[in-house]
């Protein structure tokens, strides 16, 4: 109080402190505004927080849900390609110096043969249950709230295989607050139906896909045993909706197929990725034909094949003398003939032609048969 000054002194004092009083009003409002509010740093988007496998991580929207842990093989590295330009701030992944892996890529993800890896059922009642979460839950997904169940069934029960960028949404003051972080590898995620997580099990909070972050971005929270930045991997959308996906088990190193959707029973050992296709052993020598021809269709769709005929010699203009010998041809002194029947012969009857339309064979003579017939 300044009760002892002077009347103009004490109105100059008022007005000093009303300045000060707005200008903190104001200053209080744009940090408001600009989502800078004090204990909500994370909204500004300029730190990437790390987020252990088995830690629910600060603003969880639930308890935990994941009934995985394990930490899977890493996987392997492939040789870095030349740097892209950076983005702009707020661009979506590919983010700089980042693998990006499609959403299908066959070892993406790992599991448990028919073991979820979240317990969708449960993740459900414990966002259907509290309409506050429940409603900052969808808006996140850019789902209506009625649709939520069937939105989390229709996800996939995984298990992260590398350390994975990714935009997470912690519920704070009834809202969700999306925060860049990178999830380690092991950690329990749902995915949809293009291979992309959509939700953090061991907090239940919803997940998008990252945002880059300026070169100064700080790092908060501590890392774990094998982080690597350079090694960190962003996940983006398959080319395709998927009907199922395929996984690497953690427990014996077998691949294994897992259909889309919350239900595992159908999972199934699938060989290789990489395994070349068993090929069928070919004979060297064809196989011999059946002695006896059996009825079309009576082994495995068999038909027997016609047995092989000499074929008719082709029509030729010069008679042949090897072809079988022929009658003699009648003349005046004996009369005339009759030839015999030969039902064996090929068309034509192998007989020669008259003498005047045979032409002579210059190099043998006249043939055997028509010697003393003149």
């Amino acid at each position: 109080m300044v009760t002892n000054l002077p009347e103009t002194e004490r109105e100059r004092a008022v007005r000093t402190s009303t300045g000060v009083l707005a200008a903190l009003v104001l200053w209080a409002a744009f940090l408001v505004t600009t989502g800078c509010g004090a204990g909500d740093a994370a909204r500004t988007g300029a730190e990437l927080l790390l987020q252990p496998a088995a830690t629910r991580g600060p603003d969880p929207f639930t308890t935990s849900t994941a009934l995985s842990t394990a930490t899977p093989a890493p996987l392997p590295r492939t040789p870095r390609t030349a740097a892209a330009p950076a983005p702009a701030a707020g661009a979506p992944a590919a983010l700089t110096g980042l693998r990006s892996l499609s959403g299908g890529t066959p070892g993406l993800y790992g599991g448990s043969e028919r073991s979820p890896s979240c317990d969708v059922q449960r993740q459900t009642a414990l966002l259907v249950g509290d309409p506050a979460r429940s409603g900052a839950f969808a808006q996140a997904m850019g789902v209506a709230p009625e649709q939520l169940s069937a939105y989390l069934h229709s996800l996939t029960p995984v298990v992260l295989r590398a350390d994975t960028r990714v935009t997470d949404h912690g519920y704070r003051h009834g809202r969700a607050r999306d925060r860049q972080a990178v999830l380690q590898a092991g950690t329990a995620v749902l995915v949809d139906e293009r291979g992309l997580p959509r939700v953090r099990c061991a907090c239940g909070n919803p997940l998008t896909p990252p945002l880059a972050l300026p070169g100064d971005a700080a790092t908060e929270g501590r890392p774990w045993p094998g982080y690597r930045p350079s090694e960190v991997v962003v996940v983006t959308r398959a080319p395709r909706v998927m009907g199922g996906l395929t996984l690497l088990d953690a427990d014996d190193r077998t691949w294994i197929e897992r259909r889309i959707g919350h239900a595992v029973q159908h999972d199934h050992v699938l060989p290789p990725p990489d395994a070349p296709r068993p090929v069928a052993p070919r004979s060297v020598h064809p196989a011999p034909k059946p002695s006896t021809p059996l009825p079309a269709g009576s082994v495995l769709g068999w038909s027997p094949e016609p047995a092989d005929t000499p074929e008719p010699p082709a029509p030729s203009d010069t008679p042949d003398a090897t072809l079988a010998p022929v009658s003699p041809r009648p003349t005046d002194e004996t009369g005339p003939e009759a030839v015999p029947d030969a039902p064996d012969l090929p068309d034509g009857g192998g007989l020669v032609p008259d003498a005047p339309d045979a032409p002579e064979d210059e190099d043998d003579g006249p043939a055997e048969d028509d010697i003393g017939t003149e």
